[in-house]
């Protein structure tokens, strides 16, 4: 079984354990002997009902509070009224049967009027103790709840990554296998690429961020390596990155499927002029993507297909409220554009 990390107000309980009920101590002492102006005897007195206050507030805490925690609210209640009885009765023994108080014959032994009044005016110890476990509880609690849904979200995230690899690998082998039924002299200048983009992918994708400057060489080395399949007179590509990349970071193949999404989609008429635009803008707060290339034909029920989708999942996991993406399917063209506030890497 694997140990959790306890957040540090959990850590070392006894020591919490000691310093709540020196504080207590201190408290009823300092407090009723400035009242008496008697130090010398509130301090002895509150030693002497230290064990009773002791012995109320553990036992509040670990017999009665589970059944407010079950939600088992009428027998919380009642055990309550019992408990708070006993523990005022428990503090009028001690004045009743300690010479030190001097109320010996005074008063019967079950007095309730005496009893009720030191429930009441010492009950603020187990209340006490029980504010600070039913906040440890919900403390914890939360801590769990935020644990369960880091790990799904993380398993999500893995999972959405994992789409990408077979995606994009069965289109670039796609591509390598018209190269090589032309005979191509560019095939082997494809299968070199493709093994420095698997390699990038394999080893250097396995953490929630990577250097900006690596994923944007990762992008580039993708769009040379459809340039060289296509004409360059037919398929016209504008790829132009502005701004310094240095010290910034971004979830890895995050921008993968909107650019491959227009070479997937926007070449498809080899015999029409094709225009790819793909532009990227780094700022010292944001990073803008403005991806555009023309439609074969007019889109007038456009749905999002995998890769999209996959897209616009992770910017929701990982970018929440820091993002702003947008898709356009007029004039003609399909127009993507994407907004990430950056943080720098350090």
């Amino acid at each position: 079984m694997q140990k959790t990390n306890q957040h540090i107000i959990f850590k070392h309980r006894w020591l919490w354990h000691l310093l709540f009920w020196l504080v207590s101590y201190l408290f009823y002492s300092l407090s009723y002997g400035e009242y008496s102006q008697n130090y010398a005897f509130e301090f002895k007195s509150n030693l002497i009902f230290l064990p009773v206050r002791m012995i109320g507030a553990y036992s509040f805490i670990y017999l009665i509070i589970p059944y407010l925690l079950k939600k088992r609210y009428h027998l919380f209640f009642a055990f309550s009224a019992i408990h708070a009885l006993f523990y005022g009765f428990m503090i009028w023994m001690l004045y009743y049967n300690i010479p030190f108080f001097g109320l010996e014959g005074e008063f019967p032994v079950f007095y309730w009027p005496k009893i009720i009044v030191a429930a009441v005016t010492n009950y603020e110890v187990p209340a006490l103790a029980a504010t600070i476990k039913l906040f440890k509880v919900w403390f914890m609690d939360q801590s769990q709840k935020q644990d369960l849904l880091s790990q799904k979200q993380q398993a999500e995230l893995n999972f959405l990554k994992t789409q990408i690899h077979p995606h994009f690998l069965f289109n670039t082998l796609n591509n390598l296998y018209a190269l090589t039924l032309k005979k191509a002299d560019e095939a082997p200048d494809v299968v070199i690429r493709l093994s420095d983009l698997l390699r990038y992918m394999l080893y250097e994708c396995g953490e929630k961020f990577v250097p900006l400057s690596k994923e944007l060489t990762f992008l580039t080395n993708y769009i040379e390596l459809q340039s060289i399949r296509h004409d360059k007179n037919v398929v016209n590509i504008d790829h132009q990155l502005t701004g310094d990349p240095s010290n910034k970071v971004i979830a890895p193949l995050l921008l993968l499927p909107i650019i491959e999404n227009c070479f997937k989609h926007g070449i498809i008429q080899s015999n029409k002029q094709v225009d790819i635009l793909i532009h990227l803008n780094i700022s010292d707060d944001f990073l803008n993507l403005r991806v555009k290339n023309t439609l074969a034909d007019e889109l007038h029920d456009f749905t999002e297909g995998l890769g999209l989708k996959n897209v616009r999942r992770r910017l929701e996991l990982i970018y929440p409220q820091q993002h702003a993406f947008s898709i356009n399917t007029k004039e003609g063209y399909f127009d993507v554009q994407l907004k990430i506030m950056q943080d720098n890497a350090g």
